[in-house]
This record gives structure tokens, C-alpha cells and sequence, in this order.
């Protein structure tokens, strides 16, 4: 691998080894008169025998037979020293899987929009006789604005295509192999709508349906379709979304979406009613217009900017009427001289919208938007994360009469503050 760095591979120079798999490496290479930086997949240097080969042009040719927004755009292919390779658009970004790593289990809004956005790119594969037989959240990436995109076909095949493995043999990702896959047989586009089902389990769960000690185990596990329900992991996702991951995850292909459009119109359905998290308990809820509507500022760019904050006080004094939460809160240092005795409910968001998790010392609280209590007088101190941004400590004084408090109005935390 590392012989090929400086390589001339056409007009672009290797500058970067970004990964490897089974079939090949991933190099970043720079054109060397214009500038444009694209990624290269080059087959193995073991990879000489026909079928691996066969198998690389092959994966050539489906993403040449893709133009989709979701997709790695084909650059074109080469041969260096006898090695082929694909040229292809560098999408930059983080993997889903890193993403679920880095901030745990996704919310159903957020979970919802990244699942449309895949179901859309899976949608324009089968529309295109593709099936992509390995869709898994290392698979998949989200780039910096946002856009989500469908990696690696290295297993990928035209549906109409003769087999490229031999009848009973098993290839793919063994955590998301559909029992068809399990069993070597026929597979159709419901096959991608099975491991699509499992993608979105992992994001509202940050788990796997199937899950064993050992490959026959969970092979059993997959071939009944038994896993634990997502309400039983996360009793706030919407019964509805779950109601379509359940037939997602059904054994029989003929009971699943039939294809990506189909769980495409699904999902839409689901985000045009609003896919709100189920009810909280009465004594949780807080009074619709408690959102601030406009975001006052951008957040600042990606990787080097700041999570930039807007913290509301919502509602009336004594919103709980007689029975109001009794603080401390992990994020709430009540003050001796706190000029009510009465709770104030304060709702933490960030100006873009967005998700960050909010930390209340080393506890996770939550994501903002984020509630806590406290009196007039009282000091809010938590850290806003967010992947790809910097932390931010926020720290402010409950004050009587303020509804808001922007990034600039935080003072900072006293010398010595515990």
C-alpha cells in the first residue's frame, strides 16, 4: 500500500491512503495541474485472480450507471501497473457509524430525516436495476452540508446480472444479512429494504436487532426475525416509525416494502404528519409556543466553529402551578439569594436548529432543545457537544424579566465556581 504514495495514477497524484478493505485501497490524489482532489479505489495488489477482477469491473460499472446527489460521483478508470482503479468524487463527511459512536442514539426527527434521505438514494438504485446488498451505517456517509451519501458497491450487482458468488454461499456484513442472504437465495430489492430496516434500528437505538456471541446464533436470530422491540429500548420513538422499521424487518420478502420507493412513500407519509417523540408525561410538557421561532445566527463553520446558543426562558413564573419541581438539577446551582422561591422553566437551543447533547457535568442530560428549572437568582451551568464543532460551556444567572440569553450575554464561570 504504501508503494503507491506519490504515485502517478493518470493526472492525479496519490497524496493520501484513506482506507482499505477487502477488495482495495481508498487513496486521496490531487490532479496535478488543476488542483481538484478526487478519491481512488485501486483493486488489491493480491486481487489478481478473474473473479476479484471480474467483481472490481463490475463495481465500476454500477457506479458509472448511477447519477444521483447521494452517490460518489464516477470519475472515470485507470489501470496503474496492471492494477485497476476507479476514480471517483472524495466525499468528505463522517460515517453514520462514527456519528452514532460519537453522540449515542438518534432522535426521531433527526433518525427520520436521514433515513428519507437514504431510502431516496436506495430508491434511485433499484429504479436503475442495482441492488447494493451491504447497506450499513460505515457505508454511509454525511457529508458537511448535510447531504448524505451511499458509499462502497464492492458487492453491489445489476439485479438482472448472473450471480458472481456460487448458490449457497453467503456474502455481506453478517449483523445485516437478510434471511435470504442467510439462506443463499434469490435476492430482490426488498433485500436492501430489510438491511435499510436495520439501519434505522441501530440509529434510534444504537444497537443491532441481531445480535449473538457467535456467527450460527445470530444466523438463528435473523432467520426467525426476532429482536427486541425499539419501544422497549426507546419508549419516546413514535409507534408509527417503528411500525415501518417492523416491516422493514419482516422474514418473508413479500411482507416488507417491496422496494426503496415504496418505504421512500412510507417515510414521507411519516414526516408530512410530523414525526413527533411520544408524549411526554403530563408533568413534563411544556406550552407550545415556548420554541423561539427564528434562529438569531448561524452556527460557525464546521470543525472550527463554536455551538452558538440561544437559552429561552419560557412561559410564566409558577408554570407548575402548586406542585413545581423541587431543584437542584444537576445543571442548576441554586443561590442563597435567589429573589423567588418559585421554578422558571428554561429551554436550551441552538441557533441553527441543530442538535448538540448537552451535559450536566458528566452526566448526559439530553440534546438540546433541553429543559431545566430553576429560580430567579439561580446559576445554569451545563456544556453544549456536538460532533464536529467545538464544546461550549454555557453559564448564565437566571435574571427576572429576561426571556433570552444570546452567546454574548453568557458571562463567564466565577474563579473557584465547583
Amino acid at each position: 500500500m504504501a508503494s503507491l504514495m506519490n504515485a502517478l495514477i493518470g493526472e492525479y497524484r496519490v497524496t493520501e491512503l484513506l482506507g482499505a478493505g477487502g477488495m482495495g485501497e481508498v487513496y486521496k490524489a490531487t490532479h496535478t495541474h488543476l488542483g481538484r482532489v478526487i478519491a481512488i479505489k485501486v483493486l488489491s495488489a493480491g486481487g489478481s485472480d478473474p473473479a476479484t477482477v471480474q467483481r472490481f469491473y463490475g463495481e465500476a460499472n454500477i457506479q458509472a450507471s448511477l447519477r444521483h446527489p447521494g452517490v460518489a460521483e464516477y470519475l472515470g478508470f485507470y489501470e496503474y501497473q496492471g492494477r485497476p482503479c476507479i476514480l471517483m468524487e472524495l466525499v468528505d463527511g463522517q460515517t453514520l457509524c462514527s456519528l452514532l459512536e460519537c453522540r449515542g442514539a438518534l432522535p426521531a426527527k433527526e433518525a427520520l430525516g436521514i433515513a428519507r434521505a437514504i431510502a431516496a438514494v436506495v430508491t434511485h438504485f433499484h429504479q436503475q436495476g442495482v441492488l447494493h446488498r451491504d447497506i450499513k451505517s460505515s457505508n454511509v456517509k454525511i457529508t458537511y452540508d448535510g447531504t448524505v451519501k451511499v458509499l462502497d458497491f464492492g458487492i453491489a450487482r445489476f439485479q438482472k446480472t448472473n450471480n458472481l458468488t456460487r448458490t449457497g454461499m453467503v456474502v455481506g456484513t453478517p449483523g445485516i444479512l437478510a434471511p435470504e442472504q442467510v439462506r443463499g437465495q434469490t435476492i430482490t430489492p426488498a433485500t436492501d429494504v430489510w438491511q435499510l430496516g436495520v439501519l434505522m434500528y441501530e440509529m434510534l437505538t444504537v444497537r443491532m436487532p441481531f445480535e449473538a456471541d457467535n456467527t450460527p446464533e445470530l444466523y438463528a436470530q435473523i432467520l426467525n426475525a426476532k429482536f427486541a422491540p425499539i419501544s422497549s429500548l426507546q419508549p419516546s420513538v413514535p409507534a408509527a416509525f417503528e411500525k415501518i422499521i417492523n416491516r422493514c424487518l419482516q422474514k418473508d420478502p413479500g411482507r416488507r416494502f417491496a422496494t426503496g420507493a415504496d418505504l421512500l412513500v412510507a417515510l414521507d407519509a411519516l414526516n408530512a404528519r410530523g414525526p413527533e417523540e411520544r408524549a411526554p408525561a403530563p408533568e413534563e410538557r411544556q406550552p407550545a409556543d415556548f420554541r423561539f421561532p427564528v434562529p438569531l445566527r448561524q452556527v460557525g463553520a464546521i470543525a472550527a466553529g463554536t455551538v452558538m446558543l440561544v437559552v429561552v426562558v419560557a412561559g410564566a413564573v409558577n408554570w407548575f402551578g402548586k406542585n413545581p419541581p423541587t431543584p437542584p438539577e444537576p445543571c442548576v446551582k441554586s443561590s442563597s439569594s435567589a429573589g423567588s422561591s418559585e421554578t422558571r422553566a428554561i429551554r436550551i437551543m441552538t441557533t441553527s436548529g441543530e442538535e448538540a447533547q448537552v451535559f450536566c457535568g458528566d452526566r448526559v442530560g439530553s440534546t438540546a432543545d433541553y429543559s431545566v428549572h430553576a429560580r430567579t437568582g439561580d446559576r445554569v451551568v451545563l456544556t453544549l457537544k456536538r460532533t464536529g464543532y467545538k464544546r461550549e460551556d454555557v453559564n448564565f444567572t437566571v435574571y427576572e424579566g429576561q426571556t433570552r440569553y444570546e452567546a454574548a450575554d453568557l458571562d463567564p464561570d466565577p474563579a473557584g465556581d465547583p
